[in-house]
């Protein structure tokens, strides 16, 4: 089975993410990406909730299958798969958006499910070791560095809380999106390396 089409879809992801909170926050028509958090896209009773909802169920298969070409590409490539876990944070704390929007009681429950990305990111740092390895590592460390940038909100700052909170949101999402390129890119590229000293 060719694993690349699965991981391509790491890429895929994060270019429909933003491309969702974009097309989504136009047609919200009274949004704001600095001040209104990714959640109100999709809040109940808003003109871009089953839009948005739409473009988050995508998200949540899609990563489904990346999951599944990030395990079979840690099995070829020899690699401890603990780190892969951390991305199953992510179709659970969509797919849970895409159920309980925003308005929802229960919708903010799936919030802590999150830190699991900031765990796979730490462990690929930590446990994939070998100058093969090297790039990913480095670009773990910066997709955790971005993700952890999203504490600024615990700043007191009536400022930071009144007029940043959907720019402070966006870094960790930025860091996750981060992750998930350099993860399929990188897969892909030592699988091509590979396959190419299999063949010489």
């Amino acid at each position: 089975m060719d694993t690349k089409p699965l991981l391509y879809t790491g890429i895929i992801i994060p270019i429909i993410f933003w491309l969702s909170t974009i097309v989504c926050g136009f047609v919200h028509g009274n949004y704001n990406h600095f001040s209104n958090t990714i959640s109100e896209l999709g809040a109940i009773g808003t003109k871009s909730e089953t839009l948005m909802e739409t473009f988050t169920l995508l998200n949540t298969v899609l990563s489904v299958f990346f999951m599944a070409g990030l395990f079979i590409a840690c099995s070829q490539l020899q690699l401890n798969i603990l780190p892969v876990f951390g991305v199953i944070g992510f179709p659970i704390m969509f797919g849970w958006a895409a159920i309980f929007h925003s308005g929802n009681p229960l919708h903010p429950a799936s919030g802590p499910v999150f830190l699991l990305l900031y765990v796979g990111a730490l462990l690929s740092v930590i446990l994939w070791r070998g100058d093969d390895f090297k790039q990913i590592r480095k670009l773990s460390l910066l997709s955790l560095g971005i993700m952890l940038l999203i504490f600024l909100r615990f700043i007191p700052s009536a400022t930071i809380q009144n007029n940043y909170t959907g720019l402070i949101q966006r870094f960790a999402h930025l860091g996750w999106s981060v992750w998930f390129v350099s993860l399929g890119s990188c897969f892909i590229k030592l699988l091509d390396n590979k396959e190419q000293h299999q063949l010489k």
